[in-house]
């Protein structure tokens, strides 16, 4: 797992071990809460402290202003103005000095902007540290009131500024802009690069602060902005009815969410500002936000407890529930857009492409374990482009989909000829129905056949062989005998028994997303 422990190790694990218990504590550690509020004499005082890890290639610059605004974003949200702040940077041995000098220095130009007087820290090399890292930043500042996501009030308008998936977006954009930019338009690829001065809401939360009316405020991070939604729901103690259609995706982002099949509602997105507000004021307080050039939109109400926490999709309700995991995280992190992978250095965008997809089709039949219809051999999926012609241009997994204790789980990362098998079958396929890109093989048994049918879906069955023995070279041949007569394409082909051979289907598609939902249809058939 990478990213923020789960809920459930948070409150069994940190929420009950948070030393002594102190009357000056108004709000300490928290679901969904950014910073903790102390109360200091007559003033209240809003603290926050976070790592911050610099992407693979960031600049000593991008990393400063990232280090400063994610931390302030934690004080400011809580409608207090940062005005302090400690942090500790950690760095391997042998960083060169020029790059620490201008860290240091962007980090304090980043914080003279801002108002934060630095007033401590510390600054140090360690064998165990692999990057530059800021092990710590502390922020914090004093007002004479605050506000803080426990403070939603039923009846209030629910606001997001800028739209979902910001700190996403700037970090595909920024780390793998030249990748990007060879299957994307290259206009958007920048635009979702240069986001990365939007990842903060500082200036966000200081408008609200100043026009008044806002109950509550959090900044959209990891599980983005469906999580921060139903984090304040939580630390507020109401309800929520949201209209997932008014949550407003930026061009850029949304090409690039598409492009990895990430669902851009429940990234990090750092940068979007979640808040609740009077209805007397939303009008003002939109207008502002405009004035300063930042997007906003009204999507959903405060509502009493009792009628839990909802979003409205086309009609249909559903429950607000938080993503379990930021898949992001995987995706951004994935071998395959490593400037150092083999399949990149030796392939184009069109190869990486159906490696990077074929990857996203895995991890969900991961997640939605399918292990009922994983065959004892494994199975495997082949994927090809429409101009795949040969077995190294066809996308598999070496290491196949297997089943363990009853969960779905994988071997390897897909590559250009992952699946010999797999591989042969779909070319010999696509010599008689060029549109089919995919198949998968998978258990064949009488369950999955009567779900293929009760699912919708075609089956065709493959002649038994000759004394149920099938040599070399024989599946394929009476696999294209089967083709040659008969003008429509099955959605699943059965193979017959055959001597010491597992029995198994075949299921085809012309897309991934098409394979996909079959496989999903009969699985969720299976008693």
């Amino acid at each position: 797992m990478i990213g923020k422990v789960n809920d459930d190790f948070f409150e069994k694990n940190i929420l009950s071990f948070t030393g002594e218990q102190k009357p000056e504590v108004i709000i300490g550690p928290s679901m969904g809460v950014d910073a903790a509020i102390l109360k200091i004499g007559d003033r209240y005082m809003a603290i926050a402290e976070d790592p911050i890890f610099p992407s693979m290639t960031m600049s000593a610059d991008d990393f400063a202003y990232v280090t400063v605004h994610i931390g302030a974003s934690d004080v400011a949200v809580m409608g207090i103005k940062p005005q302090f702040m400690t942090y500790s940077l950690l760095l391997p041995p042998g960083t060169e000095d020029n790059y620490t000098g201008e860290l240091i220095k962007s980090i304090s130009k980043y914080a003279s902007e801002l108002g934060i007087s630095i007033v401590g820290g510390h600054t140090g090399y360690y064998g165990a540290v692999v990057v530059p890292t800021i092990g710590g930043i502390t922020v914090w500042g004093l007002a004479d009131e605050y506000i803080s996501p426990k403070g939603a009030q039923v009846g209030d308008d629910v606001l997001i500024t800028k739209g979902a998936a910001i700190e996403a977006g700037a970090l595909l954009g920024y780390e793998h802009k030249n990748f990007l930019s060879t299957v994307l338009a290259p206009s958007l690829v920048n635009k979702a690069a240069e986001r990365m001065k939007d990842v903060s809401v500082v200036k966000d939360a200081h408008i609200a602060s100043t026009v008044g009316g806002v109950h509550a405020m959090h900044d959209a991070t990891e599980g983005g902005v469906m999580r921060g939604l139903w984090e304040v729901a939580q630390a507020s103690g109401k309800g929520m009815l949201i209209d997932k259609n008014k949550i407003f995706v930026p061009e850029d982002i949304a090409a690039l969410c598409n492009y990895f099949k990430l669902d851009p509602l429940e990234i990090i997105s750092e940068g979007t500002l979640v808040l609740t507000c009077s209805t007397k004021k939303t009008a003002e307080l939109m207008a502002a936000f405009a004035e300063q050039g930042i997007d906003s939109a009204i999507v959903g109400k405060v509502t009493s407890p009792d009628k839990g926490c909802y979003y409205m999709d086309n009609g249909e309700k559903y429950e607000l529930i938080p993503p379990p995991i930021d898949k992001f995280w995987d995706v951004f992190f994935s071998p395959l857009l490593s400037p150092e992978s083999p399949s990149i250095q030796e392939t184009n965008g069109t190869s990486i492409k159906l490696c990077t997809e074929l990857q996203a089709c895995v991890s969900i039949l991961c997640q939605e374990n399918i292990y009922r219809m994983l065959p004892e051999i494994g199975a495997n999926i082949a994927y090809a482009s429409p101009m795949s012609k040969s077995l190294d241009e066809i996308a598999g997994i070496p290491g196949r989909i297997l089943r363990y204790k009853n969960t779905t789980v994988t071997l390897g990362l897909p590559e250009l000829g992952g699946s010999v098998n797999m591989g042969e079958t779909l070319l010999s396929l696509r010599k008689y129905s060029p549109q089919t890109r995919c198949l998968i093989n998978l258990r064949n048994t009488p369950a999955i056949l009567q779900a293929s049918s009760k699912a919708g879906l075609t089956v065709s069955k493959m002649p038994t062989a000759l004394d149920y023995r099938q040599n070399e070279g024989d599946f394929i041949r009476d696999l294209e005998g089967m083709f040659m007569e008969t003008d429509i394409l099955p959605d699943v082909i059965s193979i017959p028994d055959r001597i010491n051979l597992e029995i198994l289907i075949l299921i085809l598609a012309e897309t991934l997303d098409e394979l996909t939902e079959k496989i999903l249809k009969i699985n969720s058939l299976l008693n």
